[in-house]
């Protein structure tokens, strides 16, 4: 009978989202249930049920695609747009399995101790305005990191001090050769640079007091941008001057579109010819393009999670037995499957899957359970409670407001942009919002730290969950001086159970990197952040 309730609240949601032109995972035949495979997918055909442009004739056109937001942030933002524009480089990239990799770096050593770090670089580079790439321009960025400090960004936050604690020095032993010296061990400083840690830009490109882009950042990846025009579009040009094989497409515009099915529509039309960014399609909307043909799907595991937040000065979510019974009312599967068309991944930790320190720790859905440890809670109560979302997750909000509804809460949710619950929740002025947090870089301290210390990014600043525990701040602060590698594990590990079990948060799903393109483009693949945009190009 319970089965038979749920189906009904997924159908309402279906219906939902039909009268906003997407579609569920699942037709009434399969029932609530039914699902389609998780991780990567393909899929084409030879129609389509959507007018599109003829093919181009000159492989040098400039293909168009979108995304719901801006990835040029401006001259202020310490990286200017993100990694997966192909735009700069780190001297120390990230594999799809959440490994350290060569980029500019194409290898690094340390002492016994890990206080001495060497970094052998690349040669025969140089930056998309001509300025060689070496140990001076290595030196320069340094420098620039140290006179920026601490600097906001909607992609990660910069921190010197984070990302570099104790660094002593930066020296050139050649024009090759650069060693960092530190004031004590850091066994995993790969793992912290990853990406965003160690972005290298031309000197010439910045001010070395501020740190802040004189007009666009330079790189020295395969790809220039040549115009931006802010919350409209950018514009990337192949850059003639990289030192790897060229971008395969000479130009690409990505334009902004924030409204879901305003991009789709623009999809069937061949007015684009893909979506870009996390969150840029539905997973329902993805396969329904996939199935009526013409065009492709890719999806890829990325290091984001999905997750309930939650106020924890606030009663009833207060009390730890409260946040237990939510976790075990959610069916997670179903939400994966029948909202998230199997696409991503249940799990009730903190730490991304993408993270080689990750704990397989698996949800426990127990209906009966729950109600149990509610009733202890709320004795009798039915207090009513807030659900911030914003649209993209309204959904997913549905839901989830009926499983809390069989704890004897009522549960109200209010819509709001992304603006407006961002302030919401600095201010602490919420009960419950959904959430979406990517890592930082491979560190899983980073990670662990923001979710679960006093003084993390979802307790001051971020979210202002307010959960505060002494243990749990003490293995935190224990980290800054564990410098053995297996013993930084097994904090790693005793942390994902204790936020598993004390959940100061309620992870729900690892989402994956979900793309459509049109059959007209190949080379589009799904990566763990963004798509592999060198190789976009038209199809012959």
């Amino acid at each position: 009978m319970k089965k038979k309730k749920t189906s009904r609240i997924i159908a309402v949601c279906m219906a939902t989202m039909l009268l906003i032109g997407s579609v569920g995972c699942s037709s009434a035949e399969e029932g609530a249930r039914a699902s389609v495979p998780g991780g990567s997918e393909q899929a084409s055909s030879l129609s389509t049920d959507g007018a599109q442009n003829e093919k181009p004739t000159d492989q040098n056109d400039q293909i168009v695609i979108a995304g719901y937001r801006d990835p040029g942030r401006g001259t202020k933002d310490p990286y200017y747009t993100n990694v997966n524009l192909y735009v700069w480089e780190p001297l120390i990239g990230e594999t799809d399995q959440g490994e350290p990799e060569p980029r500019l770096a194409t290898s690094w050593d340390r002492n016994e101790d890990a206080t001495v770090w060497t970094f052998h670089l690349r040669e025969g580079v140089q930056f998309s305005d001509g300025v060689p790439f070496n140990a001076d321009a290595v030196l320069k960025n340094f420098e620039r990191y140290r006179n920026m400090g601490v600097v906001s960004s909607t992609f990660f936050a910069f921190d010197v001090d984070a990302v570099y604690p104790g660094l002593q020095s930066v020296e050139k032993e050649d024009d090759y050769t650069v060693r960092l010296t530190f004031e004590n061990p850091i066994p995993t400083l790969p793992y912290t640079m990853i990406n965003f840690g160690c972005g290298m830009f031309s000197p010439e490109c910045y001010d070395p007091q501020t740190g802040e882009f004189k007009e666009y950042c330079v790189g020295t990846g395969p790809f220039v941008i040549s115009e931006h025009v802010p919350d409209e579009y950018i514009t990337l040009e192949r850059n003639e001057k990289y030192y790897g094989d060229p971008a395969k497409a000479a130009s690409i515009k990505i334009r902004i579109i924030p409204d879901h099915e305003t991009r789709i529509a623009a999809l069937r039309s061949g007015e684009i010819m893909g979506v870009y960014d996390n969150n840029a399609i539905l997973p329902q909307s993805a396969k329904e393009l996939g199935e009526a043909g013409g065009f492709v799907v890719s999806s890829a595991l990325s290091a984001n999670i999905q997750y309930l937040n939650v106020n924890n000065q606030n009663f009833p979510f207060n009390d730890v037995r409260m946040r237990r019974a939510m976790s075990m009312i959610i069916d997670r599967d179903t939400l994966l499957n029948d909202i998230y068309c199997g696409y991503g991944k249940t799990t009730v930790n903190v730490l991304s899957p993408m993270s080689v320190f990750y704990q397989d720790i698996q949800p426990e859905y127990n209906p009966e359970a729950a109600k149990a440890l509610a009733a202890e809670v709320l004795q009798g109560q039915t207090p009513t409670v807030r659900l911030l979302t914003a649209s993209t997750y309204k959904t997913d909000a549905e839901l989830i407001s009926y499983w809390l509804g069989e704890l004897g809460l009522n549960v109200q949710i209010q819509v709001l942009d992304s603006a407006a619950v961002s302030a919401a929740l600095k201010e602490r002025d919420f009960d419950l919002s959904m959430g979406f947090k990517g890592m930082n870089n491979a560190e899983p301290e980073t990670m662990l730290r923001g979710f679960l210390h006093t003084d993390g990014f979802m307790n001051n600043g971020f979210a202002m969950s307010g959960y505060h525990n002494e243990e749990v701040d003490a293995l935190l602060d224990q980290l800054k001086d564990t410098y053995d590698e297996e013993e930084r594990a097994a904090l790693f590990n005793q942390l994902q159970k204790i936020g598993a079990e004390e959940l100061p948060v309620i992870p729900l799903i690892a989402v994956t990197t979900l793309v459509v393109h049109s059959d007209q483009v190949t080379g589009y693949d799904a990566k763990f952040t963004g798509i592999t945009l060198p190789e976009v190009a038209w199809v012959s």
